[in-house]
């Protein structure tokens, strides 16, 4: 069995690091009888390590019978930003661990990268050394610790890139780095500058922000590969209830604030629904994202006539715009606009639970390229609990 950790800069400098990502872990579940891949409950946004989440869950929806999906929280963080969480939903099971009471939400971040890398066999890193990032401590503790994978992810051409910018920096910066990459310690390099070791992690922090800034304006032209637009589907609700708005408002909340998403496509019977009203008030108010509603036109007309059926005048509004599937008349119409919506997306949002077709999407969602299921009627994953859960 192997078990697997994320380890990164938060931030993205490479566009094609997805790509990457992906390849990593589809691989490793191609070469393992199990995977067992840990995941960080960031309260916020942070790009690198949102992809690693996606990057497992696509695995997790391929090979179900392989791969386990495991959340990693502080116990006070169970009660906190976790609470209400769709995280919670959308893995197998949560591993809290015990951490010090006086422990502050950066020391508990650290604490928990460290037990991760520590617990694991395989480190997928997107880590470049150059640009010393604090975070990753962690993988330095990995590799003294011996006996692990590092699966490493990074594009050579960022690597010699970041050299090359270093020559641009101010000569204290540049002093730093040079000193710091020939192998001397944070002491060390303070103790020739005549300067204490935080003030050199403040200098390296204003170091790799210049390095982050020149990377961008004078760094190599790296095209993004070509991508289809990201959408969010959203299909087999049910009846809206309490329980089932809020943790659809969660879900839309989570997804649109973590990912680039063109565009929401509604199943035609979710537009007239209590869910309609709940997506449009989730959305964030910065970013508007086209809606699409989706029905199945089977040609007969409205109401059963020869006229041709206004879908722009049924749907729009509240969607922007209207698409009709078929064109050939079916009793499965339904469930054949679900799966075409499955096919197309990036994300899909729906509620097994409460959906006669639930035998169909779960049949239908290793099949698609690229979807992730996100099942609103899915009770939390189960709290864990090891022999090692406990850090020192």
């Amino acid at each position: 069995m192997a078990v697997c950790s994320f380890l990164g800069h938060r931030y993205i400098c490479d566009p094609n690091v997805r790509l990457r990502l992906q390849a990593a872990v589809n691989q490793l579940v191609e070469e393992n009888d199990s995977v067992e891949f840990l995941h960080y409950t960031w309260g916020s946004k942070e790009p690198f390590y949102d992809l690693c989440l996606m990057a497992a869950l696509r695995a997790r929806q391929r090979a179900p019978q392989k791969v386990t999906l495991t959340l990693v929280a502080a116990r006070s963080e169970l009660k906190g930003h976790l609470a209400g969480s769709p995280l919670a939903s959308l893995v197998d099971r949560v591993l809290p661990l015990s951490l010090s009471a006086d422990d502050d939400a950066i020391m508990a971040m650290k604490k928990s990268l460290h037990w991760m890398a520590k617990h694991s066999t395989h480190i997928i890193n997107g880590f470049y050394e150059d640009l010393f990032d604090t975070d990753d401590l962690a993988l330095e503790l990995a590799k003294r610790k011996g006996g692990v994978q590092i699966i490493n992810i990074t594009a050579p051409e960022l690597e010699r890139a970041i050299l090359a910018c270093s020559e641009q920096l101010p000569e204290r910066e540049r002093f730093v780095f040079q000193t710091r990459r020939s192998g001397c310690t944070q002491k060390e390099t303070g103790k020739q500058l005549g300067l204490t070791v935080s003030r050199i992690q403040q200098i390296e922090r204003a170091m790799n922000k210049q390095l982050r800034d020149l990377l961008a304006s004078t760094g190599p032209h790296i095209p993004e590969a070509p991508r289809k637009p990201w959408v969010c589907s959203i299909f087999a609700l049910g009846d809206p209830t309490y329980k089932n708005l809020r943790s659809f408002a969660d879900c839309i909340h989570f997804i649109t604030a973590r990912y680039p998403i063109d565009q929401i496509c509604v199943e035609a019977e979710v537009v007239s629904s209590g869910f309609m009203f709940a997506l449009e008030q989730s959305m964030p108010f910065y970013h508007k994202i086209p809606i699409t509603a989706v029905a199945w036109d089977d040609g007969s007309g409205q109401d059963g006539t020869e006229e041709p059926y206004d879908l722009a005048a049924g749907f729009c509004p509240p969607c922007d715009r209207a698409e009709s599937i078929g064109g050939v008349p079916a009793a499965d119409s339904r469930i054949r606009t679900i799966l075409e919506l499955m096919d197309r997306s990036m994300f899909c949002i729906c509620d097994l639970s409460a959906s006669a077709y639930a035998q169909h999407i779960q049949a239908h969602i290793p099949q698609t390229k690229q979807a992730v299921l996100v099942d609103i009627g899915k009770e939390c994953a189960h709290i864990g609990f090891s022999g090692d859960e406990a850090l020192p």
